[in-house]
């Protein structure tokens, strides 16, 4: 066996481990353990438990918080967008999480919530046999004139969330 070959093969064994660490990451950093560890996502993550997509239905498929929080048009984007938020949320749970106003942010909600994550499980499309009137409900987002689902379905994910949010704030 040649150096060269050696090498090769050393580069695919350490490329193929560099991967399945990320890979491993990437999974244990997109739930609700990892998001509500800090402190400021407390009233976010009790008011995601009790949402359908939150665990809180026998139908519903529960709902991890990069399915809705990361963007999942392509693998690049999604890594991108989840290394400036988690960075954003770190610098934010130490500067600023205290001083924030977290019901005013509920304004920009579709900054920071994805179609796309929607998309994955609902399909509109197939909607138009399985649920006509909800195939007729979405006409305007398929036809581009609702650009988010987060502009129709305001608190999805999170029910009742500005309750929470309220009480954190109170509690400080």
């Amino acid at each position: 066996m040649t150096k060269k070959v050696l090498y090769i093969i050393i580069g695919i064994i350490f490329g193929a481990i560099i991967s399945i660490i990320s890979a491993e990451m990437i999974e244990h950093t997109s739930d609700i353990n990892f998001c509500s560890s800090c402190h400021s996502m407390k009233g976010v993550s009790e008011s995601y438990l009790l949402d359908v997509h939150g665990g809180n239905s026998k139908h519903a498929v529960k709902a991890k918080c990069a399915d809705c929080h990361l963007p999942h048009n392509n693998v690049t984007n999604y890594l991108i967008t989840k290394g400036y938020t988690g960075a954003k949320d770190v610098l934010g749970e130490i500067f600023w999480a205290e001083s924030f106003d977290w019901v005013k942010n509920l304004e920009n909600r579709q900054e920071f919530t994805y179609s796309s994550g929607c998309l994955k499980c609902h399909d509109i499309e197939n909607m138009k046999y399985e649920i006509p009137k909800a195939f007729i409900a979405h006409k305007d987002f398929r036809e581009g004139k609702v650009r988010s689902c987060v502009e129709c379905h305001e608190h999805v994910g999170h029910k009742n969330i500005k309750n929470f949010l309220t009480i954190n704030k109170e509690e400080k």
